[in-house]
């Protein structure tokens, strides 16, 4: 539920959020949306440009196998 509530949501203002906060890059934007807004994001990254979408996809791919990875070290230091 809190993944959908986050890519709709980050969809829905990101591109009011880099005009705020003065982000024109593309590859910026992109990495943005693939990291904060999941699945949705990365869609709307598409929407803007090629480039966008892509490293939207690739900073999603690398947060999900960087969280796989970490998941087991965090958890061996909170337990």
């Amino acid at each position: 539920l809190f993944v959908v509530v986050t890519g709709v949501f980050g969809m829905a203002v990101g591109d009011a959020l880099f005009l705020r906060l003065s982000i024109r890059e593309g590859m910026a934007k992109g990495a943005g949306f693939g990291a904060a807004s999941h699945g949705a994001g990365t869609a709307r990254s598409y929407e803007l440009g090629q480039q966008e979408g892509v490293v939207a996809s690739l900073v999603m791919m690398l947060s999900g196998v960087v969280m796989v990875l970490a998941a087991p070290l965090v958890a061996r230091v909170m337990f």
